[in-house]
């Protein structure tokens, strides 16, 4: 599973680009309307309210440009073909990468689980970090299937509650 170490350097690029995006102000987080939001192969909700951006293999929603609120969905290939059998060892390796990331961002790995999306066991990371004068907490939640590995982000302003859009983005999240 040497490619997610691979791909952990492409979650630094994503990463960066969010927390570059994240200097306004945020939106509400307890929104009842959703919507599905598509991806070129994968489908999650988002609050109806907020803005839906594209970038290459990226799909992301905030309230507006800029808020510290954002979810997102980055897919990367795998070099090899992952099972559930292999969760385990993929667990040590997400772990070390997840870490070096919050290294990273000059920020501190708060906590690491393993979580249900979609019927498969998955890892799930919160970091806390800061960027602009601003504090951040980010859930960095990998998902791995056949061939290819999904990056459920979700961030927030540390002053705020976690977003009902975490756990939103985590129940939701679909591959198709």
């Amino acid at each position: 599973m040497s490619s997610l170490i691979r791909s952990a350097a492409c979650l630094l690029v994503v990463s960066a680009v969010a927390v570059a995006a994240g200097c306004g102000g945020g939106g509400g987080s307890s929104q009842t309307a959703v919507k599905r939001v598509r991806g070129s192969n994968f489908i999650f909700e988002a609050p109806a309210s907020w803005e839906v951006s594209r970038v290459d293999t990226q799909v992301s929603a905030s309230p507006k440009p800029a808020a510290p609120e954002l979810v997102s969905v980055s897919v990367f290939p795998l070099r090899r073909v992952y099972r559930p059998a292999l969760f385990a060892a993929v667990t040590k390796e997400l772990d070390t990468v997840a870490g070096r990331l919050a290294t990273r961002l000059h920020g501190k790995l708060v906590s690491s689980k393993t979580v249900d999306v979609d019927g498969d066991k998955v890892r799930q990371y919160r970091i806390a970090y800061s960027s602009g004068g601003q504090d951040y907490q980010q859930l960095i939640t990998f998902v791995l299937r056949g061939k290819t590995e999904y990056q459920l982000l979700c961030r927030w302003a540390q002053s705020e509650q976690e977003p009902d859009a975490c756990a939103r983005l985590v129940k939701t999240f679909t591959p198709v």
